[in-house]
């Protein structure tokens, strides 16, 4: 039987004095580990050359190799040293049956040799929606999601045992096992109390080629205490009295979703004309997804993204008007009134506002997921770009909005719908 046992981190953003606390601390503590990995934003961009001096330090202080991706605050090259190891550039490490896994900037998945039992998947970002709380300011879907939809399908590839990430400092700490998988955020290293005391949070977690996992949470001066809701024996800062878990246990419910197909093809369809214009099919790693308001948002931002690139094959550029823009654009009044957006909801005046933001207005109070999409086109010769505008929303509103289709057409609008039409279904 094959085990590993390392310990894992990210986060640390370029701290390099939290970093010698933390080394300290792990060599009185004297646990036992075959190696180390970190799951990205080790380095800061304002500290040159922050990233490899951590990595180095760690492993050279602790004797072990550490094995790395890169987060979104890493913006070095290779470090040049055998025992620090990106794993886009190994790829896959075999471990006899086991196979750990990085992804940091390349996301094409790998082929995975037959005799592998268990993989173990190592991201910088989470998947979307499973311990993934973040900021609007830093989603790439203007979300408090900070999950990344590519590697929800690269857990769908490989299905590992065991996904560790980074990134969403909220749920740093936390692990949780969700149709299979044991998903391990261990950010972050640089955790601090509001007086300065270093409290960052690291984990070993041992896996067998069986499918045993145990992930066990230390903190940086951290003791063992009874935690006051559940009553384990945790690891924790001497002033909590409460574990992480049972600090989230309302964020941490998680559904199964049945009934959604696995694979289907969207069809997009020209309103005004009634053809279809393209039917690309999909996969939705539902099993991925932590309920059915999170499968809806994912299927909100796989739609966007299939519509850019059919928008987009002619090489024109594509983007979407925010909710909170739209305003910006197409009020004629926007600087004169100091109306809420959902006043121009419910009751939008033509003649102040504009014909144009009224009809968008009417389109998001009868499906709240529409959007709004930009295509910009430019002559190659001339350099003269023209501007065509759509909107797109799902096909179950169409017969609410029909009677605006003609409207839009006149103000300028293309009006796409979509609909999922189900391939298959797959037991969960």
């Amino acid at each position: 039987m094959t085990r590993i046992r390392f310990l894992a981190i990210s986060d640390v953003h370029g701290k390099e004095d939290l970093v010698d606390k933390f080394l300290e601390w792990v060599q009185k503590e004297n646990l036992a580990y075959d190696f180390i990995v970190a799951a990205g934003d080790i380095g800061n961009p304002q500290r040159a050359g922050s990233m490899c001096r951590i990595l180095r330090k760690i492993s050279s202080t602790l004797k072990k190799n550490v094995y790395y991706v890169k987060g979104n605050w890493d913006i070095e090259g290779t470090c040049g040293d055998k025992s620090v190891l990106d794993l886009d550039d190994t790829g896959p490490l075999i471990f006899g049956n086991i196979a750990l896994i990085g992804h940091g900037r390349i996301a094409e998945p790998y082929e995975i040799p037959s005799t592998v039992r268990v993989s173990v998947l190592v991201t910088h970002y989470p998947p979307f929606s499973i311990l993934d709380r973040g900021k609007v300011i830093d989603s790439n879907h203007r979300s408090l999601h900070a999950g990344v939809i590519d590697i929800n399908y690269l857990i769908d590839y490989y299905k590992p045992r065991v996904h560790i990430f980074g990134h969403s400092h909220s749920f740093g700490g936390l692990d949780v096992e969700h149709n299979g998988v044991v998903y391990v955020n261990v950010a972050r290293l640089d955790r601090l109390l509001k007086n300065g005391e270093s409290i960052g949070n690291y984990a070993i977690i041992d896996v067998s080629d069986t499918g045993e996992v145990k992930v066990e949470w230390r903190f940086i001066n951290g003791v063992w205490k009874k935690c006051t809701s559940c009553g384990r024996i945790v690891h924790i800062p001497d002033k909590w009295s409460l574990c992480r878990k049972c600090a989230h246990r309302t964020e941490l419910k998680f559904a199964r979703i049945t009934g959604v197909p696995y694979v289907a093809k969207l069809i997009f369809r020209d309103l005004t004309s009634g053809l279809q214009v393209a039917s690309p099919q999909v996969k939705i790693p539902f099993h991925t997804l932590k309920d059915y308001s999170t499968y809806e948002e994912f299927l909100d931002a796989l739609v966007l993204r299939q519509a850019r690139n059919m928008l987009s094959s002619d090489n024109s550029r594509v983007v979407e008007v925010p909710k909170d823009k739209v305003l910006e654009f197409y009020n004629q009044a926007y600087n004169k009134r100091m109306t809420p957006f959902s006043e121009y909801l419910f009751a939008c005046n033509d003649k102040v506002s504009g014909k144009q933001l009224c009809l968008v207005m009417r389109v998001f109070s009868a499906d709240k997921r529409a959007h709004v999409l930009w295509k910009i086109k430019e002559d190659s010769e001339t350099g003269k770009r023209t501007l065509e505008q759509y909107i797109l929303f799902k096909n179950e509103p169409a017969q609410a909005l029909n009677f605006l289709v003609s409207q839009l057409a006149e103000s300028g609008f293309k009006v796409l719908t979509y609909s999922l039409e189900p391939v298959q279904h797959v037991q969960q």
